[in-house]
Order: structure tokens, then C-alpha cells, then sequence
């Protein structure tokens, strides 16, 4: 699935700017690629390149965003859990750090509270993206407690044209999160 850059502001902008810096960043289904797929892909590749391979300053476990899974989704395993995976419907603890993918401006962390967050997983108790981050969605498989996941969150699984936050969180923004997952409650 592509994302409509109507959905994304970041994509608008990066539309009007070259896509050769995009290019770097190979998107392909079937071993094509299109320049639409490119410029969705542009904010994340934006965000890998501004970053690197970008290391959490406290544990230096996290990575950049690098396998795609359909509905936009990019994400990488800084750490595979050894534990249980959630199923929908436990409740789950997990550490994370949320960032603005568009300049890495940190918007909310629990470990800055050093309070993990507690949910029920899989029931729209958290964005989309998150329930779909942990419970796994086709390529990407469930997180397992111990795992250290980093994850782009397209606006439309995010908090899309609404925002959050009182403007914390502007309308159709995109998402990095690097989530802990600590295990069930």
C-alpha cells in the first residue's frame, strides 16, 4: 500500500525538493520502483540519513528504520526479546521514546518518567501503528519481551489530520518510536 501525499505534509515538502537523496532509499515491490513510492519513502529516508545508523544515547541499542511491511510502516530490530510475544488482548509494559520524524524533536519518553507504559495491546488503546508494531502485521513478525524495536509510523497510523497533544504532535505527522517491550503484566 502507497500513502497518498495528500496525508503527509512532510511528503508535500519533500516533493518540491530533489528526490535524489530519496533515490539512496530503494523501495520496491515486485523489483519496481516509482517515483510516488520514493517520495513516500522520502521523510523516513530524510530522517535514516540525518541519523545514520542513530544509537539511543542511554543504551545505544536502537537503529534506524530499515524493513518495509505494507501500510507504510519501516522498522528495524535493534534487539529480538527472548521472551513471550503479546497476544491482543494482554496487557503489556513497554518503555518508549517518540520522536517527530521530521526533525527527531522528541515529543514524549517514558524512560525520562522511568514509568513504563501499561496497556491493553491490540484493542485501539494506542496508535494503530504501535498495536501493529507489537502484535506483528506480515513481514514484521509480534515483538517478543525483551526486544528493542525502532518504528516509522506513517501519519496515517499515527494520529493523521487530527494531530495530539495540543499541537505537540501537529496534523498528519510522522512517527519514530523506540519501543521496549518489558513483558505482560
Amino acid at each position: 500500500m502507497v500513502l497518498d501525499l495528500a496525508l503527509c505534509q512532510v511528503c508535500r515538502t519533500m516533493a518540491s525538493m530533489s528526490t535524489a537523496h530519496a533515490s539512496q532509499l530503494r523501495v520496491s515491490s515486485a523489483g519496481t520502483t516509482s517515483r510516488r513510492r520514493l517520495l513516500v519513502a522520502s521523510p523516513l529516508s530524510t530522517f535514516v540519513l540525518m541519523q545514520g545508523r542513530r544509537a539511543d544515547a542511554a543504551s545505544g541499542t536502537f537503529c534506524a528504520p530499515d524493513v518495509h511491511v505494507d501500510g507504510g510502516i519501516v522498522y528495524c530490530d535493534a534487539v529480538v526479546g527472548d521472551g513471550d510475544a503479546p497476544k491482543r488482548g494482554d496487557v503489556i509494559r513497554c518503555h518508549y521514546r517518540g520522536r517527530l520524524a521530521s526533525n527527531d524533536a522528541v515529543f514524549d519518553a517514558s524512560y525520562d518518567r522511568n514509568r513504563p507504559l501499561r496497556f491493553t495491546v491490540g484493542v485501539g488503546q494506542v496508535i494503530a501503528g504501535w498495536d501493529m508494531a507489537l502484535l506483528g502485521q506480515d513481514a514484521m513478525p509480534a515483538m517478543k519481551a525483551g526486544g528493542k524495536r525502532t518504528v516509522f509510523v506513517p501519519a496515517a497510523l499515527a494520529y493523521g489530520e487530527r494531530g495530539a497533544g495540543g499541537g505537540i504532535i501537529p496534523p498528519n505527522a510522522d512517527l519514530v518510536f523506540d519501543i521496549e517491550l518489558l513483558g505482560k503484566q
